[in-house]
């Protein structure tokens, strides 16, 4: 019994028909975007990691810059390489075969031009990947809002979007650099402008990284960012029986905009964690705000010195705030604590300079340094380098005596000998009449400045 040899039909042998090709992903794949993503993501990653020492360790900060960066560079960016890409039907002489399709002319501008926008929104949501984890292992309090990171990636999209309508009108090769220019023109320059409107502008700051904004803040800008390119690509893309339906969006942008003027400044609020205390400490309680809170280890050591001179005096301050001035006689104000200047990633950048701060505080008190006698001047010059007593004071006091004697002035040198004095006779001091004297000195310091108070030294 022979096999039955089978032949395979036509039918069967024939390749299977290929998918038919989706312009969309041709987009994503091999046209501008996974550029435009690179470029930007580059444009905003550079000034992020030369300023790094000014946002790490505070949330409000890290989305401050972030959001200047995607708003004043990003932008423009994202506005010419939409041009650029709306241009390219001139650039390949297919505006006939454009018109011949079976596609609407919205569906043809969405179809090039959305693939293109997600780039640039692309590229910054990667920036924030590596911004946000960077400045996480610093930060004591708080979170990042994801909102503020949403609100931004739309605005890079609605600035592509009109930049390619602005491509596909402009018939001019230079048209991208110079909508570019105009651009970041037109974000910068609302932010020196003290009226109202000046908040309509996306670019703009306010609070200097020290405030967040209100729950709704990012969702009214994106409205009204996004209400304003809906109604470009509208008047631009619609058949002509449909471009009266800008008047929508256009009518939304222009409600939000009339919220987001009226309520002006009240669109920040003060970060919570700059209000909430944390404290350490006993003879010299130190306080700072929860947002500072891993540094209050390194205050506490810093300021230890200091804190255990003044154990035992009377009238001296007992403690010192972060967050608020002097609320009462015995209480003084901590130096400020500055990213990338006085605080580094988490760390006081010079402990001993900060110490020196703190020590100028208590040593003058209510009084201050810039008024006062000689005698008043020296003596309080005097509590404040025995109050400090690191090699930051000795250094100090070494470049004041070399100063006096370059000069050569016979008062330069009489004024540094009674100051070195002065600072001898307290150090000098037994403990009790130390304290003694001290509380005498915090007394009139202290509170209503009384300088003929301060006692003699």
């Amino acid at each position: 019994m022979s096999a039955t040899v089978r032949t395979p039909s036509p039918a069967s042998t024939a390749a299977a028909p290929r998918p038919a090709p989706r312009p969309w992903a041709a987009e994503l794949r091999g046209g501008l975007t996974p550029w435009a993503a690179v470029a930007v993501f580059l444009t905003l990653l550079v000034p992020l990691v030369s300023k790094a020492a000014y946002w790490q360790g505070s949330w409000t900060q890290t989305e401050y810059e972030l959001h200047t960066v995607a708003t004043l560079l990003g932008g423009p960016m994202a506005a010419a390489i939409g041009c650029r890409q709306g241009g390219r039907e001139h650039r390949r002489g297919t505006a006939e075969l454009r018109a011949s399709a079976s596609r609407g002319p919205l569906a043809q501008f969405l179809t090039a031009s959305l693939p293109v926008a997600a780039g640039p929104a692309a590229g910054y949501l990667a920036a924030s990947a590596v911004a946000l984890p960077a400045s996480w292992p610093y930060t004591s309090a708080g979170s990042p809002q994801l909102s503020v990171h949403l609100a931004d990636a739309l605005y890079l999209v609605a600035m592509a979007v009109v930049g390619h309508a602005a491509g596909r009108a402009v018939r001019w090769r230079l048209a991208p650099p110079l909508l570019a220019v105009c651009a970041y023109a037109a974000l910068g320059v609302p932010s020196y402008q003290e009226g109202a409107v000046r908040f309509l502008d996306p670019a703009l700051q306010y609070g200097t990284g020290e405030e967040l904004p209100v729950w709704w803040q990012p969702y009214a800008m994106t409205l009204w960012i996004c209400g304003l390119a809906a109604a470009v690509v509208l008047l631009c893309a619609a058949r002509r029986r449909a471009r009266p339906l800008a008047l929508l969006p256009l009518a939304a942008a222009c409600a939000v905009a009339v919220l987001i003027v009226q309520s002006g400044s009240s669109m920040w609020r003060e970060d919570p964690a700059a209000r909430r205390e944390t404290c350490a400490g006993t003879a010299l309680r130190i306080c700072v705000a929860a947002v500072h809170g891993d540094l209050l280890p390194q205050v506490t050591a810093a300021l230890s010195g200091i804190a255990g001179r003044l154990a035992g005096v009377e009238n001296a301050p007992d403690r010192l705030d972060d967050i608020a001035g002097p609320a009462r006689p015995d209480s003084r104000t901590l130096p400020e604590f500055f990213l990338g200047q006085s605080v580094v990633r988490g760390r006081l950048a010079d402990p001993q300079q900060f110490a020196w701060e703190v020590g100028v505080t208590l040593a003058y008190g209510s009084c201050g340094i810039g008024d006062g006698d000689d005698r008043f001047l020296r003596t309080s010059g005097a509590v404040q380098d025995w109050l400090i007593s690191s090699g930051l004071s000795e250094r100090r006091r070494a470049s004041d005596e070399s100063a006096a004697r370059r000069r050569g002035t016979a008062a330069d040198v009489a004024r540094d000998k009674k100051d070195r004095a002065a600072l001898g006779r307290l150090t000098s001091m037994e403990p009790g009449a130390r304290r003694g004297w001290l509380a005498r000195y915090f007394a009139a310091t202290q509170g209503a400045c009384d300088r003929n108070g301060v006692p003699a030294l």
